[in-house]
């Protein structure tokens, strides 16, 4: 435990020494100004009920949210602060925090910080609002110590995490406050009731504890809630592997038809012609296909983008130049216009597969003399890109659900708009159509403003 703690860094030692030695100082001041007598000889039944109380608690930790833990031991903590005499409520609720820290096996270090932060928060709150025998002017120094508890408590819990981590402390403070406010200030509140009850009508005291098994079931609730969530994200994981294993074990041995096909095209005369060009433009739209499946699970995966300032400008002109021979043959013109230039930051080549996926599309569905135009200009929340054809357009009961996957239209894989919304999506922007039958469709992707600029 000494070789441990010696490790420490000098700062943070200080101030684990520090915070236990300040509430030993509070809590003698505590002591010598409100004694050691109780009001009521049926309150020091709160000291072993603060122990019990806080042992559970740090045994059986609840969630209130889906990452966010409560401790519950606040509770009996403040309890024994607001009704047991200044001079033994702290100390009952500090011994009561390092008793139950040891219980789940936190180091001794900690564990003193921690019963030394409730000693200090405890020791100012029975300072300003133990409840004597007379509640009437109590009730609202009760409130103001209570909230004085917790505040002190967060103050002060978040020192050592904030030199350990090397944060901002403010930083920090306003994130754990964010986290932590709304619960602290429930237990806060249900530890007053109760102690203003357990004197005026001490009946109904244990009414407020009604709120203990909702937490607990909403715990049961929110953990089973994690638990799916952690099975559907395996699933879901194993489903990427499983579209690249499988678009990586096809693509050989497509590979390998599409040239013999390309061999008997070239060596062929008579019947068979017309049988290898269809089995060639087969193995074509299989391998678009499986192309864009390993894209979708490139675009599904939680890893960093690869981000890198793009000029828009650059981007649509390199994916015109690309599909320059598929437009011509298709008979369709293609061409960028750029109303106003921009770069962002963005992982090149994903953009560039969502754009191109929308152009392949675009090329496809335009008839011929048709022109199909890339266009970058600014939309609303930043630079945005538009592909416009002269196609069918888009029937208006597919429009709900046209991005989704394998949304199939007369052609292709359903995959192409499911890629390109994915991987807008993942860089903060947006996607959407404007169309009509018989007046082609405007695909635009609208992308916020790079910081880098």
């Amino acid at each position: 435990m000494l070789q441990a703690f010696a490790s420490v860094p000098a700062r943070l030692k200080a101030v684990i020494v520090g915070v236990p030695l300040a509430g030993i100082v509070l809590a003698g001041v505590a002591a010598a100004l409100g004694g050691f007598t109780a009001a009521q000889p049926w309150r020091w039944f709160f000291v072993p009920a603060c122990l019990v109380g806080v042992l559970l608690a740090e045994k059986y930790p609840v969630k209130i949210g889906p990452e966010q833990k409560v401790n519950l031991g606040a509770l009996p903590c403040l309890l024994a602060a607001l009704l047991l005499p200044p001079g033994v409520g702290p100390a009952t609720a500090a011994l009561s925090v390092l008793a139950g820290n040891r219980l789940v096996r936190r180091t001794w270090w900690e564990s003193a910080f921690n019963a030394g932060n409730v000693l200090a928060a405890a020791s100012l709150a029975a300072l300003l609002g133990a409840i004597g025998s007379d509640t009437t002017a109590a009730q609202a120094r009760a409130a103001s110590a209570a909230l004085l508890y917790v505040v002190v408590n967060l103050l002060l819990g978040v020192l050592p995490a904030a030199l350990h981590a090397g944060r901002p402390y403010l930083s920090l403070l306003k994130q754990a406050t964010a986290a932590s406010w709304a619960a602290s200030l429930t237990l806060a509140a249900c530890a007053v009731s109760i102690a203003v009850l357990a004197i005026e009508a001490p009946v109904v005291a244990a009414l407020p504890l009604i709120v203990l098994p909702l937490i607990y079931r909403m715990n049961r609730a929110i953990l089973a809630q994690a638990n799916a969530n952690e099975q559907l994200a395996g699933v879901l994981a194993a489903q990427r592997r499983f579209l690249t294993d499988v678009s990586h074990q096809v693509a050989t041995p497509l590979a390998t038809i599409m040239t013999n096909l390309s061999i008997l095209r070239r060596a062929s005369k008579g019947t068979a012609d017309q049988a290898i060009e269809d089995s060639v433009a087969e193995a074509e739209r299989m391998k678009r296909m499986l192309a864009r499946l390993r894209a979708l699970a490139h675009a599904d995966e939680d890893v960093p983008l690869r981000r890198e300032l793009v000029d828009l400008a650059e981007l649509t002109a390199d994916i015109v130049r690309a599909y320059a021979a598929q437009a011509g043959t298709s008979g369709v013109s293609l061409v960028t216009e750029v109303k106003a230039p921009a770069s962002i930051s963005a992982d090149k080549d994903l953009l560039r597969e969502a754009v191109a996926n929308l152009v392949d599309n675009a090329v496809r569905f335009s008839p011929r003399g048709a022109e199909v135009k890339l266009r970058v200009t600014r939309g609303v929340t930043g630079p945005s890109i538009d592909v416009i054809d002269c196609g069918p357009g888009i029937d208006e009961e597919r429009l709900p659900r046209l991005f989704e996957r394998f949304q199939r239209s007369d052609s292709g894989s359903g995959l192409g708009l499911a890629i390109a919304r994915r991987v807008v999506e993942r860089h903060g922007g947006t996607i959407h159509v404007q169309t009509a039958r018989g007046e082609g469709s405007t695909f635009t992707i609208e992308l916020p403003e790079s910081r880098a600029n």
